[in-house]
């Protein structure tokens, strides 16, 4: 794995204080007396490290043991999840430090993450203004939570469903002889177990580190802050009944 040494130097000289990573899993009906944390599949212990590099297998789920025996979140589809997020020296509910836009994505859970097998489910940039405030970290600093819609039409099993915080701070120029600066990918995954009666396969799935290396060629915003339109790697994002 190479979320390694080179991250957590440039973690430090980039003086990162906290980061986000999903902290558990709920429902908005649930959510006030109880968070699922035991689907949560392990991060790596110092849980502030950014993966840097979009050709780590890190790039997936931060995660040190993608094959790990976590009790998966039972969810309906075409119901609404929450999603919390924590942070590792503040706990949940906390500021964010990060600015930037947030994506989720599902892989069949047999696939471990690896290949063609993620579909991006949701994704949330800004509101169109520049303001640190209109991001979709500012969002999760507020609430300490996301929620999307599980695709309704999605043929029941037991998927990964990946969160990912992009730290742009740093993405003006992106250094890929050490990975000193560049922006900052906060992944983290757990496991869902989808239930319900439909039959539709995962729409356009990908390969996350195949989608992100052909984008993250020149610096994160080539098309630039200049029009507020932040522009994600990957297919637009899994609508139920889109062929």
């Amino acid at each position: 794995m190479k979320l390694a040494l080179i991250a957590l130097v440039s973690c430090m000289a980039l003086s990162v204080k906290s980061v986000t990573y999903m902290g558990g899993v709920t429902t908005p009906e649930t959510h006030a007396t109880n968070w699922y944390i035991k689907s949560l599949l392990p991060n790596y212990a110092n849980r502030n490290v950014p993966v840097l590099d979009v050709q780590s297998t890190d790039l997936i789920c931060r995660s040190p043991d993608m094959t790990a025996d976590v009790a998966p979140y039972s969810m309906a589809a075409g119901k609404t999840i929450r999603v919390t997020f924590a942070t590792e020296d503040k706990g949940p509910y906390a500021n964010i430090d990060p600015v930037g836009p947030c994506s989720f994505w599902l892989a069949p859970l047999a696939s471990k993450g690896v290949g063609k097998v993620w579909s991006k489910i949701h994704e949330y940039a800004n509101d169109g203004k520049s303001e640190k405030s209109n991001w979709c970290s500012a969002e999760l600093s507020k609430k300490g939570y996301f929620d999307f819609v599980i695709p309704a039409d999605i043929t029941p099993g037991k998927y990964i469903l990946r969160s990912e915080l992009i730290n742009i701070l740093a993405a003006g120029t992106t250094n890929y002889a050490d990975f000193t600066s560049g922006p900052e990918f906060y992944s983290s995954c757990l496991v869902l177990d989808i239930t319900g009666s439909g039959t539709a396969a995962l729409k356009t799935p990908v390969s996350i580190l195949e989608a992100y290396k052909s984008y993250y060629k020149t610096p994160l915003f080539p098309k630039g802050t200049k029009d507020n339109k932040f522009a994600f790697p990957g297919p637009a994002p899994y609508t139920t009944g889109l062929i």
